[in-house]
């Protein structure tokens, strides 16, 4: 097989310090002046690939392993991105993508890779081609700890499928489209939705008063819990912390290079969740400029720490320089600051649902004299409420004032219980459950979103 970049032959014999090597390799890497050196790097980097293949394989046959709910596929060649915070299962996905098919794949988060060089990425095809008798797809998990490796993904994608993951949003950025010219496929993959969470826990969806009672018992462990598949496996609270600390360090502090008291901002943030935040109002409570802010900001949301929501204006450019709201990637998350309010805890879950639907799509609206939770474009207006003693009138106005304003929403409040229809000042909105918003793609006959 030829190619303008690469020459691979599938059967050969190459004489290198006087002795005769078969090989399924890269002929150009041989022809460098120091060839036994070439030759004791590939023989490394094989027995790192061995020992990954060996650890993930007996991973998959301990482990319980469920389907994810993406509609996903990987059907050419091509570079497809799959990205989402750390922990949050995208290796053991990208398996499954790939079922049936052989794989090659690399992890580069192994501390023995630490180092490498884009210009040392060709080795590991050389191991590769070794090692397998035959490659379909090949994957890269978190490649981006390697300076330059965009030129490598883009020139091997036109013989294989090629899986990039990371746990960081550059790898998804328009800078990255700039190095991947053409046609490439950004996934984004989080932690367990609740729907994912019953399928891991065996639990069926039934709409009888015993099985509402269990999903709402489990919905109140997964507010808790989150998300995170290891959560399963350990200490729930003590992996969170750990998590939440290692995010910040390896995927914030390290990449970003930013100070070391990001950790307090974080903790800040974590602290206001479902509240707006200004770099105004951050800055003078950390002795920041306007700009240490916004690096910041965009550090911890590239990290899929957390994520900010823009204030709805219906002027694109104002919604830039209003604040923001600010919520985490997992509502498990609190439980390394404090347990916050039930209410704080179920508007973010309904957050990260209606993210995973219709991303940057989301909003919210506040004028001064009427709030609402979440506002989908040109589709729906979200109250978000725990309505133990009642919903409380100020949810239903919210939404009325915004619908004087803006027409041809429909008005919607996500509660814990209640379920139907009520008309205010002339308006219907709909009352949904939290646990159906969460397992159902249309509720009494209308659609909110794609199914999660």
């Amino acid at each position: 097989m030829r190619n303008s970049l690469l020459v691979f032959t599938l059967d050969c014999q190459v004489k290198i310090d006087s002795k005769t090597v078969d090989c399924q390799t890269n002929i150009d890497s041989f022809l460098t002046p120091n060839s036994n050196l070439i030759i004791v790097e590939v023989e490394e980097i094989k027995r790192i690939l061995l020992d990954q293949e060996s650890f993930l394989n007996d991973k998959l046959r301990k482990e319980r392993i469920i389907t994810r709910h993406y509609n996903y596929s990987i059907t050419y060649n091509n570079a497809y991105l799959i990205t989402g915070p750390r922990r949050a299962g995208k290796s053991i996905f990208t398996v499954q993508l790939t079922k049936g098919k052989e794989i090659l794949r690399v992890d580069f988060d192994d501390e023995r890779l630490s180092g490498i060089k884009a210009n040392e990425l060709n080795k590991f095809l050389e191991a590769g081609y070794q090692i397998k008798k035959k490659i379909e797809v090949i994957i890269l998990d978190e490649i981006q700890n390697v300076k330059g490796w965009e030129l490598f993904v883009s020139r091997i994608r036109e013989i294989y499928p090629v899986i990039v993951t990371g746990s960081n949003a550059r790898l998804m950025s328009s800078e990255m489209a700039t190095y991947l010219t053409g046609r490439h496929m950004d996934f984004l993959v989080f932690p367990f939705s609740f729907k994912e969470y019953l399928r891991y826990k065996d639990v069926k969806v039934e709409e009888t008063t015993r099985g509402i009672a269990r999903l709402k018992e489990e919905l109140r462990n997964y507010l808790q819990q989150g998300g995170f598949p290891e959560t399963f496996k350990f200490d729930k609270n003590e992996y969170l912390r750990n998590l939440y600390s290692d995010i910040i360090t390896r995927d914030v502090i390290i990449r970003c290079k930013t100070r070391k008291d990001v950790k307090g901002l974080a903790d800040f943030l974590l602290e206001n969740i479902g509240k707006e935040v200004s770099t105004r109002r951050v800055g003078n409570a950390f002795n920041l400029s306007h700009q240490s802010v916004e690096n910041y900001f965009y550090c911890l949301s590239n990290a899929y720490l957390f994520l900010f929501v823009k204030r709805f204006t219906g002027k694109s450019l104002e919604r830039y320089t209003l604040p923001r709201k600010v919520y985490v990637i997992d509502t498990g998350l609190f439980n390394t600051y404090k347990r916050l309010q039930m209410g704080k805890m179920i508007e973010n879950l309904v957050f990260l649902e209606l993210y995973k639907r219709y991303g940057q799509e989301v909003y919210y609206y506040s004028n001064g004299n009427a709030e609402v939770d979440f506002i989908i474009k040109d589709k729906f207006a979200i109250q978000v409420t725990y309505d133990e003693g009642g919903i409380d009138d100020r949810e239903y106005k919210g939404l009325v004032r915004f619908s004087e304003r803006f027409k041809d929403y429909k008005l919607i409040i996500i509660t814990w219980d209640r379920e139907g229809k009520e008309i205010r000042n002339g308006k219907e909105i709909t009352l949904i459950p939290l646990w159906k918003f969460l397992v159902k793609e249309r509720f009494a006959g209308e659609m909110i979103g794609k199914e999660s």
